[in-house]
C-alpha cells in the first residue's frame, strides 16, 4: 500500500502516515520499485490494534476497465495486481509500448524501433512512453493491407 493510499483511507496527511510508521512496531514496510510501501497485512493488524485513527474512505484502487483485446486486458490486470495501481498501464486513448507490442503481436523492442524511425507516433513524458491508440490501430490496419496486397514501403 502506498503512503498516499494509506493517508486517504485514514483521512490524514502523508506526514502523519510517516509518523505513524515511525512510531509503530506492527507496520511493516517493503521497498518496491525504489519506493517504500506498507504491507496491507501489517496495516490491518496495526489498524485493529489501535483506536485513534479510523478508516474514512474504503475507496478501492482504480480497476482495469473492460478491454476489447483480451491479451491487453490480461496484461493490464497482471500489472495492476503486481503494482496495486493503474499508473503503469495504458487506457482507451493511449497504449504503453508493451501493450502496443501485444496488440501487434511483436516484441516491445520492435515498437521502440518503429517509434525511433518515426513510423508510429509516440508521446514521452519523463521515462514514460505512450502511443496514441487510435493512430496506432489505424497504422496497423494500413500495414496489414499493404502486406495483403504485397506493397512494402
Amino acid at each position: 500500500m502506498r503512503m498516499p493510499e494509506m493517508a486517504r483511507m485514514l483521512g490524514v496527511s502523508r506526514s502523519v502516515v510517516y509518523n505513524i510508521i515511525a512510531c509503530s512496531d506492527i507496520l511493516k514496510t517493503i521497498e518496491f520499485d525504489g519506493r517504500r510501501r506498507v504491507t496491507k497485512k501489517s496495516f490491518y493488524e496495526w489498524y485493529a490494534s489501535q483506536d485513534r485513527y479510523h478508516i474514512v474512505s474504503e475507496q478501492a484502487p482504480e480497476t482495469v476497465k473492460e478491454e476489447d483485446n483480451r491479451s491487453i486486458e490480461t496484461y493490464r490486470r497482471a500489472v495492476q495486481d503486481r503494482d496495486g495501481h493503474t499508473k503503469n498501464i495504458g487506457n482507451n486513448a493511449y497504449l504503453t509500448v508493451k501493450e502496443a507490442a501485444l496488440l501487434a503481436g511483436i516484441n516491445p523492442a520492435t515498437v521502440h524501433k518503429w517509434i525511433k524511425k518515426g513510423k508510429i507516433e509516440a508521446v514521452q513524458s519523463s521515462k514514460t512512453v505512450r502511443i496514441p491508440r487510435q493512430a496506432f490501430e489505424n497504422w496497423l490496419q494500413s500495414r496489414k493491407k499493404e502486406d495483403q496486397y504485397g506493397i512494402n514501403c
